[in-house]
């Protein structure tokens, strides 16, 4: 029993809170909802990725580093009743009308209060970086946080309902429209003013098509409604937010204090450029796996199911993606970014052999959530943290590469010890995780020793390859490394269950018939 009051619904709540019929084809719409939004996510990534790859050529690093210089901080703002209240609404199924209208209110004035605190303390934030342009830049750059709180709850609805198309469709207005005024300005000679303005633009717009289609309006809640339970799992979400943020932000924190916003330019891009397929991958998949894994919580043998299969495919695109952009990192780079950029290739290759255990590692909240344990969760974070400072003090000794380096090493350190932590009021323990991970891992750890091998070591092979232009050679890394990656597959599970695995979701996404259940 929650702590909130009235514990039930009224039959007259709108349509967006309830929930019992979706439990009906609950793995077709799983399905389906986790296509559409990778598929919209993928789109999302590349308007990101095009737009960066013309503001680089247009832009100066230094533009770049200054913007993060301030993101760094706005995010932790920004994201308050994002990373919180938003798994409150998805995973509460007793959660009332008058509650979603007080929750919307309280989350917006917090939102405005910290609009306006975020101003008061730009010049600190200038002072920290002994930069005096970001006075300006921060005071705009506090829009954003403002313009995030106007569409949590109803992105959040949307999720609720497993309506991850709308949702998506939001994300890729705001990345196209924002990303599209960015170049326009850019081009026009408004320098870093142009990143500013899709840096605020872009939540703005996500936040007005959210509106337009989840179609709730908040009204004034009833006096004496209670949302004391709901603002405490919040906080406690946000509380692991918080320290997560400071887990992905302290490397450029550290990294523009230490050496300047240039080094801190090309560290921005190359780690943007590194986390942006990933980010939108998990973003995609977390709310399909948390909307699906908070309707089988009461059925253990399809909620572990559920969890075996989403790791399984996670683990097999995830890690061969790690040693992909590991091998090919510089390549990208010099090809998306341009010569100047070089020193941001190096940080790319660094960064790349992380990809796999952060989309991996980051089911861990899923399955925190989805229990309804936010008090572990946010337990864990200060484990996080503390390998975080260490990590990261540690790599700053060897300059931005060897903090790039840190930030790798530091989520395999953690993905099995964060699984299985989460995962232990379930009844499943880091076996279970270790069983599923290490033949995806050896197979991409094997397949990328033979390429480096084969096309950087052994003569005539290292000839022919060095000899392409660089865009050939990221065409040719992408056909041959797959064939390796399959081969080792092929061998360790004596077999092609993975694939099969993965055509049978494909094709069970694209059926026409939907399933009765999740098996």
């Amino acid at each position: 029993m929650n702590e909130d009051m009235p514990g039930r619904r009224s039959p007259g709540d709108p349509p967006v809170l309830r929930t019992a019929h979706l439990k009906d084809g609950l793995k077709k719409k799983a399905l389906v909802g986790a296509s559409f939004s990778v598929f919209a996510q993928t789109f999302n990534y590349l308007i990101q990725t095009i737009g960066t790859i013309i503001l680089a050529r247009i832009l100066s690093p230094e533009d770049f580093g200054l913007v993060s210089m301030v993101a760094t901080f706005s995010i932790l703002f920004q994201n308050f009743g994002i990373n919180g209240f938003t798994e409150a609404i998805i995973q509460r199924e007793d959660m009332t009308e008058e509650q979603l209208k007080k929750l919307f209110w309280v989350n917006l004035s917090i939102m405005a209060g910290l609009t306006l605190f975020f101003v008061v303390i730009t010049p600190a934030i200038a002072w920290f970086f002994g930069e005096t342009a970001l006075k300006g830049i921060s005071k705009w750059m506090a829009l954003s946080i403002i313009f995030s709180g106007l569409g949590m709850c109803h992105m959040a609805l949307l999720s609720r309902n497993m309506k991850f198309n709308l949702s998506a469709v939001a994300q890729v207005l705001g990345a196209l429209i924002s990303t599209g005024l960015a170049i326009g300005l850019a081009f026009k000679g408004f320098g870093v003013w142009s990143l500013v303005l899709r840096w605020i633009s872009f939540p703005l717009v996500t936040s007005i098509s959210a509106w337009l289609f989840c179609r709730w309006t908040p009204g004034i809640p009833a006096r004496g409604t209670s949302i004391r339970g709901i603002l405490v799992f919040g906080y406690k979400t946000y509380g692991n937010f918080f320290l997560s943020y400071i887990r992905n932000n302290l490397d450029k924190v550290l990294v523009g204090k230490a050496f300047g916003k240039s080094p801190l330019g090309h560290y921005d891009r190359s780690s943007q450029l590194s986390s942006v397929l990933p980010n939108q991958l998990t973003i995609a998949l977390s709310g399909v796996g948390l909307a699906t894994l908070s309707r089988l919580v009461n059925d253990p043998p399809r909620y572990r199911n559920y969890i075996f299969k989403a790791v399984s495919v996670l683990a097999f695109i995830g890690f061969p993606g790690s040693a992909l952009f590991t091998l090919l990192g510089k390549d990208i780079i010099l090809v998306l970014l341009g010569d100047r950029w070089g020193f941001a290739g190096d940080i790319f290759a660094a960064l790349g052999p992380g990809i796999g255990a952060f989309v991996i590692y980051n089911v861990n909240v899923w399955l925190h959530i989805s229990l309804g344990r936010a008090d572990r969760l946010l337990k864990w974070g200060f484990v996080v943290l503390g390998v975080c400072i260490v990590s990261y003090s540690i790599g700053l000794l060897f300059g931005p590469v060897g903090v790039a380096v840190a930030y790798s090493a530091m989520f395999y350190m953690l993905l099995i010890p964060a699984l299985a932590y989460a995962a232990r009021p379930a009844g499943l323990g880091a076996s279970f995780f270790v069983a599923i991970l290490w033949r995806y891992w050896t197979a991409a750890l094997l397949s990328g020793a033979s390429f480096w091998l084969v096309f950087y070591r052994f003569a005539p092979a290292a000839r022919f390859y060095g000899g392409l232009a660089p865009l050939l050679r990221i065409g040719f890394g992408s056909l041959c490394y797959p064939a390796f990656y399959l081969a080792f597959i092929l061998v360790l599970f004596k077999g092609g269950e993975p694939l099969v695995m993965v055509s049978s979701l494909i094709k069970e996404t694209l059926s026409r018939r939907a399933p009765q259940d999740a098996k």
